[in-house]
């Protein structure tokens, strides 16, 4: 590396954030998901977006079918999404919005639909989980960080 380009990379300043979206499910992955955009949304002063997708590739046709356990399902979902709001408040994040996808891969949902309805400028979002909406080792992980037109971090 000569002198110059040595000197130029040092000038590079880091990017502040204003909305960080991050996908959360109920697992340890979600977790640190959830602890690193924390974390993130304190270093930068932004809004804190926390996202929850309802899969529904995951429910039986009938159910899929069925407007009354998609919304029972996605209530559960918004009681854990208040659940992390108040954690996130008393973690000292003071603009903290939370919100519900659905549609049939997590990853699809958060770049394609929440990304933009967010104005999300950093996603972040667990390496992988057994129970949860990153249910396959990496896969919805990898799409999101392949596909994302904005800054993403994996967490581990």
């Amino acid at each position: 590396m000569t002198k110059m380009t040595h000197e130029l990379s040092l000038n590079i300043e880091p990017k502040h954030f204003k909305t960080v979206l991050v996908g959360v499910d109920e697992s340890e992955q979600g977790y640190v998901a959830l602890a690193n955009a924390i974390h993130q949304a304190n270093e930068d002063n932004a809004k804190l977006v926390i996202a929850s997708i309802l899969e529904l590739g995951d429910l039986s046709t009938f159910d899929a079918m069925s407007i009354p356990v998609i919304r029972d399902k996605e209530a559960k979902l918004q009681i854990n999404l208040d659940r992390y709001k108040e954690y996130a408040i008393s973690k000292g994040v003071v603009k903290v919005e939370t919100i519900v996808g659905n549609g049939s891969k997590a990853g699809s949902v958060l770049v394609q639909d929440l990304i933009p309805e967010t104005n999300a400028d950093l996603i972040i979002i667990g390496a992988h989980s057994k129970d949860g909406f990153l249910d396959y080792l990496g896969s919805q992980a990898v799409y999101v960080a392949r596909n994302a037109k904005i800054s993403s971090m994996i967490a581990r």
